[in-house]
């Protein structure tokens, strides 16, 4: 008998420290950026709930190295522990309660991460007292910007490229020209991943109105991109004659324009040779003497003679020197002397007149 109930006990026992577990009834959650979240988390325990001792933290996808504490619940109050979470954050039941599952208000993208719910409640003892939960915020494609790289000419290759800034999971991209089949030509090689497609030898028939759409699993978003190829333009004969012409006349001013410079320096040149002062400068010859002059010589006196001697020698430094240097007062000494011979020829015949 003392057996049996020693038996029983030890059942009772084994039972109540084994009655603590906690359940959590799905992996992992999502929701949209802005949404609110509800994390679940429950518990079994035979126990009171009198010294029921719960918290929740969370290993930030940003920080896997800084676990934080998010909210405590403790002698029967409340603790929100997480600053960026202060106010957004709380039990979903009434505490106390088996229910440990918490509400996150207006997620945020810091709040995605890994959720730890562990619970105690004593004497209750449970080795599955911790519950795991994965909380991801998605964010829909933001407005994509599209954009063209290439020459729009016909015959070239072109790129269509389009891309979102945010995006959680990461968009898909798919491009299509709007109002026409196919959507695509044939030829278009596209990248949903990176968001391009890739048009070759294209044609006028390419170009048109084309749409980008960011696609994930929570949202899309659009962008559009107006392709217009440009046509060669055809040259007339009437273009062609007119460049020719315009070459010709361009050589015509370039020829006139050397022959003028040609002309311009000759001259200045000739100019400035005749510009150049000549050292050597002729004088007006002295007037010849009359036949009276040179029979007064004869009878001159010997201070006339000297007189004629010097006007001779002046010939005849002239006659030997045809280009020599005169000067004013040479000449103006020669018309002196001359007319010192006609006074003194005059004196004498009068008074040879006076002696008859």
């Amino acid at each position: 008998m003392k057996h049996s109930y020693n038996t029983i006990s030890a059942s009772v026992l084994l039972l109540c420290v084994r009655a603590l577990e906690v359940t959590v009834s799905q992996s992992s959650v999502q929701v949209a950026r802005g949404q609110a979240a509800i994390l679940p988390c429950t518990f079994t325990t035979s126990a009171a709930l009198n010294n029921l001792y719960i918290i929740w933290m969370v290993t930030p996808l940003s920080n896997a190295n800084q676990p934080e504490q998010v909210i405590i619940y403790q002698g029967g109050q409340v603790f929100s522990l997480a600053n960026h979470m202060n106010g957004r954050v709380g039990f979903v039941a009434t505490m106390p309660s088996t229910s440990a599952s918490i509400f996150i208000n207006n997620t945020q993208l810091s709040d995605t991460g890994t959720y730890q719910c562990l619970v105690n409640n004593l004497p209750d003892r449970g080795g599955r007292n911790i519950g795991v939960i994965g909380l991801t915020v998605l964010v829909p494609p933001s407005i994509p910007t599209c954009r063209l790289q290439g020459e729009l000419n016909v015959g070239s290759d072109i790129m269509l490229m389009c891309g979102s800034d945010e995006g959680i999971p990461t968009p898909t991209y798919s491009w299509e020209k709007l109002e026409s089949v196919p959507r695509l030509p044939h030829t278009a090689m596209q990248d949903q991943m990176q968001g391009t497609v890739t048009l070759r030898n294209i044609s006028t028939s390419t170009s048109g109105l084309y749409q980008c759409t960011a696609s994930n699993a929570i949202g899309k978003s659009t962008c559009l991109l107006n392709v217009q190829v440009v046509a060669p333009q055809p040259q007339s004969a009437g273009l062609i004659a007119g460049t020719i012409a315009t070459g010709v006349l361009a050589v015509i001013i370039c020829a006139l324009l050397v022959v003028v410079t040609l002309f311009y320096w000759k001259n200045k040149n000739k100019y400035e040779e005749d510009e150049i002062p000549n050292e050597i400068r002729e004088d007006d010859l002295p007037p010849k003497r009359s036949s009276s002059v040179k029979a007064f010589h004869a009878d001159a006196s010997s201070s006339e003679n000297d007189t004629l001697t010097s006007t001779n020698t002046y010939n005849s430094r002239y006659w030997h020197n045809p280009k020599p240097n005169y000067d004013t007062n040479s000449y103006t000494r020669l018309q002196r002397a001359t007319s010192l011979q006609t006074f003194s020829r005059g004196h004498r015949a009068g008074c040879h007149s006076t002696a008859t």
